[in-house]
């Protein structure tokens, strides 16, 4: 075989990047950055939640977005917008768990086996941290209803992680908190990330142009000065001038109009004291 190799061997293919055909030509690379200026915009809205509900304090550490975790979704929900999963280190959940029941969780407690009350918490609180997360991330709104939602023939396909990272300040303890989002989801978001196309303009060409932005330069006071004057200037010198009695207004340095400045009520105003002309 002649000719440039268009594969490499002995690459491991775990290595390779893999190019996913519905995140190109989107903005799925902002997602990321997006999840965590939001999470630290808002860091205290799942903190106060835990402090409320369950007499924890607890603080953000720091929030990180995968696009693969070894973890398995713990709990997994459905809404209107796409799906959700839901997991936690179970030292938090623990410490939410006897902190509810009036009990406390000491550093190095050895945690229990697995109990119907500690998955019916960790339902309870995939539910609330779920909702928290997508107001800090929806702009105050929720993914919506969440029904839960097992497949046992559907396998999760998750687009991203969102592990936020939390230090309790009773234990002492670090503890994680992970949000999986899919593409549906993910899909939402980059439509907010997108900004909206501009209205398509009906009628000639010439009233297309008269709605193009422009901008007014308008010289309201002057000063005529020596150059050597003007550069002994320092930061606090005050200059004293008055405003011009009539001043030309000028588009890309084109007199449209002559006008006067005048004040209203702590507001100064423009006028125009001749017609517009074109440039």
């Amino acid at each position: 075989m002649t000719g440039i190799k268009k594969v490499l061997h002995g690459v491991p293919a775990d290595s390779l990047p893999r190019l996913k055909p519905q995140k190109l030509g989107r903005h799925y690379h902002k997602i990321p950055h997006y999840i965590r200026e939001l999470s630290a915009k808002y860091p205290r809205i799942i903190s106060d939640y835990f402090l409320r509900a369950y007499r924890i304090n607890l603080e953000l550490l720091r929030v990180d977005v995968h696009e693969h975790v070894s973890r398995e979704a713990e709990c997994r929900y459905r809404s209107a917008l796409g799906k959700v999963g839901f997991a936690m280190d179970r030292a938090l959940l623990t410490e939410a768990l006897e902190c509810y029941y009036g009990g406390t969780c000491l550093p190095n407690h050895e945690a229990p086996p697995v109990s119907t009350s500690e998955q019916r918490m960790r339902t309870r609180l995939g539910l609330d941290v779920a909702q928290l997360f997508a107001r800090s991330i929806l702009a105050g709104q929720t993914f919506g209803k969440l029904e839960s939602y097992e497949n046992a023939y559907e396998e999760a396909a998750w687009e991203y992680v969102a592990e936020l990272q939390f230090s309790s300040h009773i234990t002492g303890s670090q503890s994680s908190i992970f949000i999986y989002l899919d593409t549906q989801l993910v899909d939402e978001m980059t439509s907010r990330l997108t900004p909206p196309a501009p209205p398509a303009q009906s009628g000639s060409s010439l009233n297309q142009i008269r709605q193009l932005p422009v901008r007014l330069d308008c010289v309201v006071a002057s000063l005529q000065m020596p150059l050597a004057q003007a550069l002994a200037l320092r930061p606090g010198d005050v200059l004293p001038m008055r405003l011009l009695e009539h001043c030309d207004v000028k588009i890309n340095q084109q007199k449209l109009f002559r006008g006067a400045i005048f004040e209203d009520e702590g507001a100064l105003f423009l006028t125009s004291l001749e017609s517009v002309k074109t440039p």
